[in-house]
Parts: structure tokens; C-alpha cells; sequence
């Protein structure tokens, strides 16, 4: 890795303190250098990205400078994948931020989204800013989410989904999941939010193309942008919110308006709004999407709905994300199809199999899905 002097990091502090916009090579070099530090439990490393992103926050990151940190996080994997696929593979995810706590919706979404026909999958981090993470809730659920590299390849070959933690590809991400638990980083946590957007952009661990990309703030056009700049084909990014616009989610939304700048396969960005009522659904309640307190209470819910033994709003919002992720995938002409074939898939028992397929080939534990559904 190139070394940095005391003085080419104050220039770029310096540019930052002026409101400047760092080049593509400064931001990817920074961010390089900031997450080694963290790899390697470096003296000063958690100041040093506390200071970057929060100056970042401050002056709101440029184009050009979240397309070199997504630059950055493909340089800082560890291998790349190769899925032996003849049909478009999708991704979703969300920078987190959100003003309410939902359930973790994306999960069992991708699930839903493969059942019926998809090749959709699902990297995932233990929870950062959201009560049960991606990671925590697979795990919870008896799937092996730190399975080999060749173990994913073949989930997503012959059942088309995988959920997989991405630490097993970014060597920085339990460092920065550590760093993000204590209480020092949640007090500035609002500060941080330039970090979310360059993963929102940048964290892509199955080097794939296709994204529903969720966000908490009003950037969608602007993730779009960097997704364009990073050769995506096709993406998503949306922006739901509540009765009003205090109330924020990094998901489609089933609770009010929905803001989608969606990158088309020309190289178009169309920027437009969605309502549930679009596609003839009912406005959701928001007890009913809110998170329960533990990893297991959450898994609990998660069967629920994958069985098709959930009548609540939060099943809605699953079934809409579903949607979404077939519409991304070609395999719906539209949100709306794509949330009448996630609804017929779930009420013929596929979503569940699915999960049960998954839990085996990745490895996983059986007995514990069992036991979440004897729980009920």
C-alpha cells in the first residue's frame, strides 16, 4: 500500500474545511488508507475516519468523489465471484439511517424474489444502525452466512439466491461494525452519513450489476449517477417515507409516497414518485412494520411471512420489495406484476421452501428454522 505524509492528508483536509471537492484518486486513496488503518488496529485509525466522513457530511459528497470511494471498495476485496448464470442477477440493500425501525425487509424480500423466479441475492453485515442485521437475522434463521466462496457460487448456480455476510470478501467490515457498536460513534452518528452513501454506492461484494438500492435521505438521483459512473446496468434507488417526510426508510415503502431515480439500460436516469395506491395496495400501519427487540423475535416474524402466516402490513412491504427486485431481474413487466406474482408465490408455499433449500446447500442449521416454527 502507498504511504501517506502528514501533508497530503492535511492538503486534502484542507480542501474539505474549504468546502472543495476531492478528485476520484484522493477520495480512493483516503478511503484505502483509512480502512487498512482499521484492518490492521492502527493508533488513530477511528479519528482519522470519524474526521473524513464527518467533513465529507458536512460539505455533502460530490460525484466524483463517491465514485472514487467506490472505486476504493473494489480495490479492497479479497477475491471476486463467478456465478455460472444465464439470466440478470440483482442485488438490494440500504444505507440504513432510517428515522423509524422497521423489520429487516431486503432479507426475506430476496427470498421471495428468487422463489419466483429471480437470481437475487443478498449480502449482509451484523447490525449497525438497525436492531437485527441482515447478517444476524440469516444466521438466526440457521443459514450459513460465512460459507466458502464456491459454497455461494453454487447456491446461486442451482437455487438462485444466496445470503452471505460480506466480511467474508471486505476485511474492514467487522472492524467498522465493531467501531460503529460504541457509544462514541453513535452520539456523532449523523455525522457519518456520507460513510452510508459511499457503501450504498460502493459496497457491491458479488461484483454484480443490477441493484435496488435503498436510502434514508433525499440522494437517489445522485446514487443512481454513481451507479452509472460504476457500469451498472440497471438499478433502483428509493427512497420511502411515512405520513410525512420526517418519516424515512431506506426501502420501498408501503406507508406513503416512494421517490425512485431508476437507471435505465440506455444510461437514463428517470427520477419519479410511487404510492402504494399506484398499484392498488392498501396504505400499511406502522406498528405492524416496526422490529422486534432481538434477533429471534425478528427471525420469528421472518418465518411468519415466508409461511404465509402473516396478515400484517409488514408482509405488504416484503411482497412490494419482492416486487421490485423482479421488476429489476426482467422477470415482471412492471411493481405491480411484481407484487401479484411475490403474493401468489408466498400463499403456494414457495418462499418457505426456498429458505429451507438455502439453509442446506449453504451448509446451515436446519434445526433452528424447526424450532421457529414450532415456536408457532
Amino acid at each position: 500500500m502507498k504511504a501517506y505524509s502528514t501533508n497530503y492528508l492535511s492538503g486534502i483536509f484542507n480542501k474539505l474545511s474549504n468546502r472543495e471537492d476531492l478528485t476520484h484518486n484522493e477520495a480512493k486513496d483516503v478511503v484505502i488508507k483509512i480502512f487498512d488503518d482499521l484492518v490492521h488496529n492502527k493508533p488513530g485509525a477511528p479519528a482519522l475516519m470519524i474526521a473524513f466522513y464527518g467533513s465529507l457530511t458536512v460539505k455533502e459528497p460530490a460525484l466524483e468523489e463517491l465514485t472514487g470511494m467506490a472505486d476504493a471498495l473494489e480495490r479492497t476485496k479479497k477475491f471476486k465471484f463467478h456465478f455460472d448464470v444465464k439470466k440478470p442477477l440483482v442485488t438490494a440493500g440500504g444505507t440504513g439511517g432510517d428515522t423509524i425501525s422497521t423489520i429487516n425487509v431486503t432479507t426475506p424480500a430476496t427470498i421471495v424474489a428468487a422463489s419466483a423466479g429471480a437470481y437475487a441475492l443478498k449480502s449482509g453485515a451484523r447490525a449497525f444502525s438497525s436492531k437485527t442485521g441482515a447478517s444476524d437475522l440469516a444466521y438466526t434463521l440457521g443459514v450459513n452466512i460465512n460459507s466458502s466462496k464456491r459454497a455461494v457460487e453454487e447456491c446461486v448456480e442451482k437455487i438462485g439466491t444466496t445470503i452471505w455476510d460480506s466480511g467474508g470478501v471486505y476485511p474492514w467490515m467487522d472492524p467498522l461494525i465493531e467501531l460503529g457498536s460504541r457509544n462514541e460513534t453513535h452520539l456523532i452518528s449523523p455525522l457519518l452519513y456520507s460513510l452510508r452513501l459511499m457503501i450504498a454506492t460502493g459496497l457491491n461484494p458479488f461484483s454484480i450489476k443490477r441493484q435496488v438500492r435503498g436510502v434514508s435521505r433525499p440522494f437517489t438521483e445522485k446514487i443512481a449517477r454513481v451507479l452509472l459512473s460504476c457500469n451498472y446496468e440497471k438499478a433502483l434507488v428509493v427512497l420511502g417515507y411515512g405520513k410525512t417526510e420526517d418519516m424515512r426508510i431506506d426501502e420501498y415503502s408501503n406507508l406513503g409516497k416512494n421517490v425512485i431515480s431508476e437507471l435505465k439500460p440506455n444510461g437514463i436516469i428517470e427520477t419519479y414518485c410511487f404510492f402504494p395506491e399506484d398499484i392498488g395496495l392498501k396504505r400499511g400501519n406502522i406498528n405492524e412494520i416496526m422490529s422486534f427487540n432481538s434477533h429471534e423475535e425478528n427471525a420469528k416474524i421472518v418465518v411468519k411471512i415466508l409461511s404465509g402466516l402473516d396478515s400484517y402490513s409488514r408482509t405488504d412491504i416484503v411482497l412490494l420489495n419482492a416486487g421490485a427486485i423482479l421488476y429489476l431481474a426482467d422477470e415482471v413487466k412492471d411493481i405491480k406484476d411484481g407484487y401479484e406474482l411475490s403474493k401468489q408465490i408466498l400463499n403456494e408455499g414457495k418462499a418457505i421452501k426456498k429458505l429451507k433449500q438455502l439453509i442446506s446447500l449453504s451448509g446451515g442449521l436446519d434445526n433452528k428454522l424447526k424450532r421457529l416454527i414450532n415456536s408457532f
